[in-house]
């Protein structure tokens, strides 16, 4: 069974991409082996797939007064894992797709509605939206909330020297270390 999602990107990094990026997630000690290469990491993967991991995507309008001109107002787009609850501001707006992915390949998401993530959107405007603010503090207006899948290739790699599970961007080819590590630790979730 397949259904339609929105996804964030347009498309999937290549093979000989993906491989790099895995030797690029590789630790230092892994990366200064002389036997272990793109070639060597080819070899040694046992496990590929592409999962497609859950953000709430948040369109927000800052509104700062500023009397006795018009008020200000600044678009922002603001992310929330779904999983994990990590947070934050988009630097720019990706792009959003629509694409049929398979059951099996979405992640299932801790924040499953859109009641849920109002108390992240208020941390986010609150720790770091209105530091930016040094006298009066703006007003929030949420536009548009959105549930979209990132897609991350799970890459599995079985050696003598290298056993481990990259997650790879399947966007851009960055190692997602970080947000796999939130996702396990559940350390960004509020009460």
């Amino acid at each position: 069974m397949t259904q339609t999602i929105k996804r964030i990107g347009e498309k999937n990094i290549t093979e000989e991409k993906l491989i790099k990026s895995v030797y690029k997630s590789l630790g230092a000690k892994e990366r200064f082996t002389r036997r272990v290469d793109t070639s060597y990491i080819r070899a040694h993967i046992t496990g590929q797939e592409l999962i497609h991991h859950p953000f709430w995507m948040v369109k927000s309008l800052i509104v700062a007064a500023r009397p006795p001109f018009p008020p200000k107002k600044i678009p922002r787009m603001i992310f929330i894992d779904a999983v994990s609850g990590y947070r934050g501001i988009f630097s720019h707006v990706p792009t959003i797709t629509e694409e049929e992915a398979a059951d099996g390949s979405i992640a299932a998401p801790f924040l499953r509605n859109e009641e849920d993530i109002d108390i992240y959107i208020r941390h986010v405007q609150e720790k770091q939206i209105n530091k930016q603010y040094l006298l009066k503090k703006p007003e929030h207006e949420v536009v548009e909330k959105t549930l979209a899948h990132l897609p991350i290739f799970k890459v599995r790699v079985e050696s003598a020297e290298i056993n481990d599970v990259f997650y790879i961007n399947a966007n851009t080819g960055e190692s997602e270390a970080f947000l796999s590590e939130r996702w396990r630790s559940k350390k960004d979730l509020l009460q």
